[in-house]
């Protein structure tokens, strides 16, 4: 069958361009999707490492590419400001050379607002997963290594916090600090009006990221706990906090940059969805899951302002885990998924 795979892989196309001539945006989206199902299921089994490859390059050019417009947006001729209204209200303009993701029903460049939404996206979760790779990772790697009670302590928290329902958690809390940024409580004279909803998003972000994280860097310690090396500076009389610094953590290092780009990617989502629902950043601020509900009831006659920031959401998110992905078979992480 390997041999015939060229003529499925034309064949495919071949429906791919029907659909563009007959169906409506969404008939040629599912069209599309389901190309690239096919094509993937006739790939070459013996080309899989290369587009492995490729993917992972792939994922570090998209992410190197949104990290210079998120950085330096403001900066750049073609990217307007935020809530710059630049042209006629109502789904004005659709994508072209003037405006590349079309205008909006404020006349706002869509373009403009998804790398603002990166921005937002990006920001928040790279604080979170930062935050908690330092509190996750210590307690993972203190439990690994001291084990015990320790390790029995920090195992039923972690089970109990992955217990709950993250999304119905991070709503509900969400909400409770809502009501809090509005009250009068003050704790040492300073009140709540900074917790804005996306310090809020970060810090739910921060504190349900704790948990998987230390379960990684637990598994990932027990196992290195046990290494020739450990085990030689221990009968040298090494020190424990020696050992930890100069021993183990190096060697948790390919564990936790691959879960800094899978919980990445996986906060990038959950942004998404927060702010879909309603529990991320208000309007006029700008967010890829915000924009995506509010065009989307007016997608048949104004696709591009659902579609480019669902689009740029996915492609973000794969990136993440393309690198991940590789990274982690790259060093052989068999517990690298939060």
């Amino acid at each position: 069958m390997n041999r015939y795979h060229w003529i499925w892989k034309v064949v495919a196309v071949a429906v791919w361009l029907a659909a563009l001539a007959t169906l409506g945006v969404l008939g040629i989206i599912i069209a599309s999707i389901i190309l690239l199902v096919v094509l993937g299921l006739l790939t070459d089994p013996k080309r899989v490492k290369r587009d492995r490859a490729l993917g992972m390059w792939f994922g570090i050019a998209w992410l190197a590419i949104l990290l210079v417009l998120a950085i330096f947006g403001d900066a750049l001729p073609f990217v307007f400001g935020e809530n710059e209204r630049v042209a006629s209200s109502n789904y004005a303009n659709g994508p072209g050379r003037e405006f590349w993701f079309g205008t909006d029903d404020l006349g706002k460049d869509m373009f403009s607002r998804s790398i603002y939404s990166a921005r937002l996206a990006l920001t928040v979760s790279l604080v979170s997963i930062a935050g908690a790779v330092l509190i996750g990772g210590t307690l993972g790697m203190l439990a690994g290594y001291f084990k015990g009670w320790i390790d029995r302590v920090v195992s039923i928290l972690v089970d109990s916090l992955l217990a709950f329902p993250a999304i119905v958690i991070a709503a509900l809390v969400i909400g409770r600090f809502d009501v809090l940024q509005q009250s009068d409580i003050q704790i040492l004279g300073i009140g709540f009006e900074w917790l804005t909803r996306r310090w809020s998003v970060t810090i739910i972000f921060l504190m349900l990221s704790i948990a998987p994280v230390a379960r990684i860097v637990r598994a990932q310690t027990l196992s290195l706990s046990e290494r020739e090396y450990v085990l030689a500076a221990k009968s040298i009389g090494a020190r424990t906090p020696r050992i930890l610094v100069r021993e183990i953590l190096p060697n948790l290092v390919p564990a936790m940059v691959s879960v800094i780009f899978t919980g990445v990617a996986i906060l990038l989502a959950a942004e998404g969805g927060l702010a879909f629902i309603g529990y991320s950043v208000k309007a006029p601020d700008s967010s890829w899951g915000l924009m995506i509900n509010i065009h989307r009831s007016r997608i048949q006659e104004a696709w591009w302002a659902t579609v480019f920031p669902a689009l740029m959401l996915f492609f973000t998110v794969l990136a993440f885990n393309l690198v991940g992905d590789r990274v982690a078979k790259r060093f052989d992480i068999k517990e690298a998924a939060l």
